[in-house]
């Protein structure tokens, strides 16, 4: 039973449930991270089909995942994503020897990696029951935006929901909710853009970002 507080997109705050070890301990310049996976883990079941978009390399939401649904997807544009001799070098370059060697390889056993842009994937329609992109979408431009959300929809279950988190300012609700009626989505339960005083936010990568979160699903 999916609970209706965790269903309102709005900004994620200090306020929220937070996490330092999501299979491994997260770094700290993931400032996000440690509350973007609790909320979005919390719609995945034992019986779902699942896809993580643009999963990252080292990330470990994927292998996360693995441990919760019945299947799991991961896709990347990053040619590593798909040698897990690579995505292990990964995490022990970027998170450290002491993760790297402690790191679970049967984790990649229910992850099926696959190398892909996410406004072109290989993946049948109404294929998912739940669509994951953790902090993408303000990477890329407008018109990538909306021809990933088009792939979003179309690969996702007609029941099923699309779970993303973007940061703000680089990403404009008012912007990104014109491209979802294009994509022919909308948002799962309630929705409030307004800016908290606790919003979590860093100025670790130049001007003040906070993190917005997003449940969605088509509309019928």
């Amino acid at each position: 039973m999916i609970n209706a507080v965790d269903c309102i997109s709005r900004f994620i705050t200090y306020g929220d449930a937070k996490e330092t070890h999501i299979v491994y301990d997260l770094p700290e310049a993931w400032w996000s991270r440690h509350y973007e996976y609790v909320w979005a883990g919390r719609f995945a079941t034992s019986s779902d089909v699942v896809l993580d978009v643009a999963c990252g390399v080292c990330h470990p939401f994927k292998f996360y995942l693995g441990t919760i649904a019945k299947e799991v997807y991961a896709c990347d544009s990053d040619p590593r994503i798909i040698s897990r001799n690579d995505i292990i070098q990964d995490i022990k370059d970027s998170i450290g020897e002491k993760v790297y060697s402690e790191f679970d390889d049967s984790l990649f056993d229910n992850v099926q990696l696959a190398l892909c842009d996410m406004t072109q994937m290989p993946y049948a329609d109404n294929r998912f029951d739940k669509v994951y992109c953790i902090s993408v979408l303000e990477h890329v431009d407008e018109l990538v935006q909306l021809k990933a959300l088009l792939e979003f929809s179309r690969v996702l279950k007609d029941d099923g929901l699309i779970v993303l988190t973007v940061d703000y300012p680089n990403v404009h609700m008012d912007s990104l909710m014109e491209l979802m009626k294009k994509a022919n989505l909308k948002f799962y339960g309630d929705y409030d853009f307004s800016v908290p005083d606790n919003a979590i936010s860093t100025t670790m990568w130049g001007p003040e970002l906070k993190c917005i979160r997003l449940l969605l699903c088509k509309m019928m």
